[in-house]
């Protein structure tokens, strides 16, 4: 019974939303080299020499063609080539109802273009953390059971290095066939991802209060 007492107190995850003070943004190490979005932005054209340098022939033109896309849609975005091969963007700009639930401006999305699972091509992918948060694992837990299970896109917890806690994670991944990547394919991931994060988002709100 008193188990049961126990787990009925829980906090439930309502009280997850709008916790942004306990998440401190970049590494808690100061040996690492985090650059914030805002400079990756600013700065893409220094680092773009030394983002490019280490790629091979198909993903050097992957990235290229990500850059135009992203060039074309006048989105901002920045290249990091410190913490991996990763194309930075305001997660905002690609699904704007994440400000509404508990995002931030600064909240980034990641682009990155690595092997598929057969190894034979590239596969093109999209994360983001999702603003839920709690230093309860359990409720964090019942927020991934309570999402949406998506047709395209995955959900995911994994533990946040900067403090600890879980993170909720959306990540989308589309094969490239062969490993060229095309202005159509680019519009229909962010598409499918805006859908997919929309839809989330709007599960864990009506998420229930008792």
């Amino acid at each position: 019974m008193a188990e049961d007492k126990d787990e009925r107190k829980r906090p439930q995850l309502r009280l997850v939303v709008n916790n942004a003070e306990k998440r401190h943004p970049g590494p808690a190490a100061a040996d690492e080299d985090f650059i914030p979005l805002e400079r990756l932005v600013a700065q893409r054209d220094t680092f773009r020499a030394e983002f490019y340098r280490d790629l091979g022939v198909w993903e050097t033109k992957a990235y290229g063609a990500l850059e135009r896309f992203l060039g074309q849609k006048k989105w901002p975005y920045g290249l990091d080539p410190h913490l991996g091969s990763f194309m930075v963007l305001p997660a905002a700009v690609v699904c704007p109802e994440l400000l509404t639930h508990g995002g931030l401006p600064q909240d980034e999305l990641l682009l990155f273009v690595a092997d598929d699972l057969t190894g034979k091509g590239l596969c093109l992918s999209l994360e983001t953390i999702l603003p839920f948060y709690s230093d309860d694992d359990a409720v964090m837990e019942d927020a991934l059971l309570y999402a949406p299970v998506l047709p395209y896109g995955s959900l995911f917890l994994e533990e946040n290095r900067q403090d600890g806690f879980l993170d909720l994670i959306y990540r989308l991944a589309f094969p490239l066939y062969p490993p060229a990547l095309t202005a159509t394919l680019t519009d229909r991931l962010f598409a499918v991802a805006a859908l997919e994060l929309r839809e989330t988002l709007h599960a864990l709100t009506e998420y229930p209060q008792e």
